[in-house]
């Protein structure tokens, strides 16, 4: 049976990682019935990095950062490091259906994110991200632990370390080797992680190497075809999952809004600006709208009969009452079942005109 000293007494194990044992704890000083995790160092090699957590997280007191208890050496001069217990336990214990409420999953990512933007604004960058290091309290509120390997700002010089970060599966690709070139914000790093772990959540629990998330056997919303959200998610997806750091959001809390934006939209029933994905009918919501016109392009699709399509590519003509090909955009959608109609104009807004044609 471990001891902890006079301020805590041993209740259970509770697993032992690479670098730790930990141990659900109670304090022994005081009248409290409260659970606790102590986390003792195995190898003393690693003080180093230990040390580093507690000071890193000692300070931080947000609802999604997991809180520092108290610190201590046991009986054998091992230092420990005591945490709030959340009795949900880790992210990974528990991955999420493959079924789940994208607007669910969503909420909780949003808590993840809120907890990394909350650290890099004190100055730390957590630097390995992943199912493993995020952990559910009670309520299912999500917090994110175990800053063993960030990045600590001191007086706006990051310290360095040639210690490898992060898994496999979750480290941004700038980081894998250890060393941090000069020039590149280690804030990018974390959103590459938390891309990664958003996949993850929605996938039900797969994991894939490098930026592959947009590969057809890796496409989100297989089992769900007609569910227009997970492009919405692919699409922020392509702001973090990207090898090169100039092309991703370049820290947590710039992502966090783009995942608020996110939930804004899928909750008001949203739809990615793009034809490759299935449009559920808002009128009957049981067909799906199929295109009859698309102008959009440099010569014009219809569903009408080569004699009119190559009278509106001369701009001749009249259609439907619109005006000619050559003066307004037009995209003209109708449900396949009730008949609903659709109409854009993506001449009249650019950046949409921009993502109809990148489809």
């Amino acid at each position: 049976m471990p001891d902890f000293g006079p301020s805590w007494k041993w209740v259970r194990d509770l697993g032992e990682g690479g670098q730790a044992h930990t141990f659900v704890v109670r304090r022994a000083d005081r009248a409290d019935d409260r659970e606790y995790v102590a986390k003792r160092l195995k190898n003393l090699n690693r003080l180093e990095r230990f040390e580093r957590e507690i000071a890193a997280c000692t300070n931080l007191k947000h609802p999604n950062v997991l809180s520092i208890i108290g610190r201590g050496t046991d009986s054998k001069g091992k230092p420990f490091l005591v945490t709030e217990y959340c009795a949900g336990g880790s992210l990974a214990d528990q991955p999420p259906p493959v079924d789940g409420s994208v607007l669910r999953v969503l909420e909780i990512f949003r808590q993840i994110c809120a907890g990394a933007a909350y650290a890099q604004s004190k100055g730390i960058v957590h630097r390995d991200i992943k199912p493993d290091n995020i952990f559910l309290r009670a309520e299912g509120t999500a917090v994110l632990g175990d800053f063993g390997i960030c990045f600590v700002d001191d007086d706006g010089n990051l310290t360095r370390t040639d210690e490898v970060a992060g898994s496999r599966f979750y480290c941004a690709p700038e980081l894998r080797d250890g060393r941090l070139e000069a020039g590149v914000p280690p804030t990018a790093a974390d959103v590459y992680s938390l891309g990664k772990v958003l996949y993850w959540m929605l996938s039900g629990g797969t994991t894939f190497d490098r930026e592959q998330h947009r590969e057809e056997r890796y496409r989100l919303g297989q089992h769900a075809p007609g569910n227009p959200a997970y492009e919405l998610v692919n699409e922020l997806l392509d702001s973090a999952i990207v090898q090169d750091w100039r092309g991703r959001t370049i820290d947590a809390a710039q992502f966090l809004q783009k995942v608020e934006g996110l939930i804004s939209i899928v909750s008001a029933g949203g739809h990615a600006i793009t034809l490759s994905v299935p449009h559920r009918c808002t009128f009957c919501a049981q067909g799906a709208y199929k295109v009859v016109v698309d102008t959009t392009g440099p010569l014009g699709v219809t569903a009408f009969d080569q004699s009119q399509q190559r009278q509106w590519r001369d701009g001749k003509v009249k259609a439907f009452g619109f005006t000619p090909i050559n003066s307004p955009i037009w995209l003209i959608l109708v449900c396949e079942s009730c008949g609903h109609v659709l109409l854009f104009r993506p001449d009249l807004a650019p950046d949409a005109m921009k993502k109809w044609q990148r489809r």
